[in-house]
């Protein structure tokens, strides 16, 4: 199968076999809606009635993978992010999402933004004190090095931090992203998960069975994916409202919270991408920078302290990048558990996010190069990263160390606790706590209002603006899901849920590598054969013109 971009140039969205219904929810494909809003409800249903059943079946399943397969999940993602630096320096750097004449459709700022928001959302936030504080005590680094609890193993433990929330997940959603937004972009196939397979599937990427499926596992994982989100949301919020005001929530408080983040985020998702996801995600990138400033300002940890260990940390982390990330715990007979639940948890949390954040990026991605995508979703972010946690982490691990906050006592038993107690203990805490919890109900909102955009967009087959009741619908759902697991099984049932829902899109993933060269090296060769035809069509007219000069002086000297 020879892919070329000129073969599809006009849409082919029309041809797609899938049957269709127009109505309030628009134009949708019925062979997708009905078997995910079914596998849902099943779910659900269990969830409600046989609750301690169906958090142990959820989570046998998870610690199966994860304890079985998770070489296998370390070997991908390392293999993702290679591929994703041989993309940055290839030859194909200059390709472009769309006609070679296109342009950005959002600024440098917004983009990165809302990349941002949709990828790191809330539990940016809701780890960057209660993470780092775990590794110090906890991590398998620090404890081989004797420096658990210790001044000297707060640098490990940010780094261990980084290495969760660094560019490997963000490699897992640039190659997702560009598998969907090129074809489409560029050959006219729908916004979906499985056009990113269109390298290998061509034409049928989308009526196949192996396209069907794949675009059933994106909606099902976003799902999944996302509730978690909202879990550790509505537990961050919940603990911020008794703080500060002296509010406490039992299990009907907290339905009413995760309804109220539920209201906000299907208004603002009613409102487009281009105003309510653009400007919440500018607006809460602008008031993290703040809290970081205000750390560095007014925390127990010296500025200097800060500034050294974000410096420390950019050569530690890529100097180590691959090492740490393929660690496996190899020298002990019988791996412990800290690899399990933190390295291989993680990258399985990424890749339920796989399908909503490559599809979402790849929506607001249209006119990058590639070599300016790739710095832009895999780099930046991770900068970002280094930035954020070396303050938060370095700020928690100072004061703890120094025994200036009983930090790590609270935070295993509340880990969204963490984050209020270091700021409460400083000049201003409450008006820093505050700004805090309003980063995180933004947060909450751009992240689930830009996951009910990506579910509408993949049930409406991949229309990139699909209904505002599709969107309405989904973001409805993923909000349901959220409540049920919240109030039936807890964050653990959540996070299981994830896990086990995302963990078959791997293949996938895999898969979209495959495809996303296919289509990038069959652009290159007939952008260099039309380059070579031009040149011949130059050449000779350039020969044939010096003929006819050759011949006219002859003439005019004979005459």
């Amino acid at each position: 199968m020879s892919v070329t971009p000129n073969k599809l140039i006009a849409s082919t969205t029309s041809s797609l076999s899938h049957k269709k219904k127009t109505g309030l929810l628009g134009k949708y494909d019925k062979g997708l809606f009905w078997p995910v809003l079914i596998t849902y409800s099943l779910i659900m249903t269990g969830a409600l009635l046989a609750p301690k059943q169906t958090g142990e079946a959820l989570s046998g399943i998870r610690d199966f993978l994860i304890f079985n397969f998770g070489w296998s999940f370390l070997l991908g993602v390392a293999a993702t992010l290679i591929f994703c630096f041989y993309l940055l320096v290839s030859p194909f750097g200059s390709i472009r999402l769309g006609p070679d004449d296109s342009r950005p459709d959002f600024s440098y700022m917004a983009w990165i933004s809302m990349i941002v928001s949709c990828g790191l959302g809330i539990g940016f936030v809701f780890f960057s004190v209660a993470e780092p504080l775990n590794h110090l005590y906890t991590s398998s680094h620090v404890q081989d090095l004797n420096e658990v609890g210790q001044q000297a193993g707060v640098r490990g433990a940010i780094l261990d931090t980084l290495m969760n929330w660094g560019m490997h997940g963000w490699a897992l959603f640039a190659v997702a992203a560009w598998a969907i937004a090129f074809p489409a972009y560029r050959l006219g196939q729908p916004l979906t998960v499985a056009t990113g397979l269109y390298g290998i599937l061509g034409e049928r990427c989308n009526t196949s069975l192996w396209g069907k499926l794949a675009n059933g596992l994106g909606v099902i994982g976003t799902i999944g994916g996302n509730a978690a989100m909202i879990g550790l949301g509505v537990a961050s919020i919940n603990y911020a409202l008794n703080t500060l005001f002296g509010i406490e929530f039992g299990a009907f408080g907290q339905t009413m919270v995760m309804m109220v983040i539920i209201i906000a985020y299907v208004a603002s998702a009613a409102t487009g991408i281009e105003r309510g996801i653009k400007y919440l995600s500018i607006i809460n990138m602008a008031m993290a920078g703040a809290i970081l400033v205000a750390i560095l300002a007014f925390g127990h940890a010296p500025a200097q302290y800060l500034l050294n260990m974000m410096t420390q940390q950019f050569g530690d982390y890529f100097s180590s990048v691959f090492t740490a990330q393929l660690w496996t715990d190899a020298d002990n007979f019988e791996q412990r558990d800290w690899v399990g639940w933190w390295m291989i948890f993680y990258w399985l949390w990424y890749i339920s996010y796989i399908p909503f954040c490559g599809g979402f990026i790849a929506r607001i991605s249209r006119g990058r190069t590639l070599r300016e995508f790739i710095f832009g979703v895999v780099v930046v972010p991770m900068l970002l990263a280094i930035v954020w946690f070396s303050i938060w982490g370095g700020s928690a691990g100072y004061a703890e160390v120094n025994q200036i906050v009983p930090l790590w006592e609270s935070v295993q038993q509340q880990p969204e606790s963490g984050i209020y107690l270091l700021l409460e203990s400083m000049p201003g805490g409450w008006w820093l706590s505050l700004m805090v919890l309003f980063n995180i109900v933004v947060f909450a909102v751009t992240t689930s209002d830009s996951a009910s955009f990506f579910a509408a967009m993949q049930i409406s087959n991949g229309n990139e603006n699909p209904k505002r009741m599709m969107r309405l619908l989904w973001g409805v759902v993923i909000g349901i899901t959220g409540i049920v697991f919240q109030l039936s099984g807890g964050f653990t049932a959540i996070k299981s849920l994830a896990i086990v829902v995302g963990a078959p899109f791997f293949i996938v993933s895999i898969a979209y590598m495959f495809s996303v060269y296919r289509m990038l090296k069959a652009t290159l060769e007939e952008t260099n054969s039309i380059i070579s035809i031009d040149d011949n069509a130059t050449q000779k007219y350039s020969i044939n013109s010096l003929t006819t000069t050759s011949s006219h002086s002859q003439s005019s000297a004979i005459k």
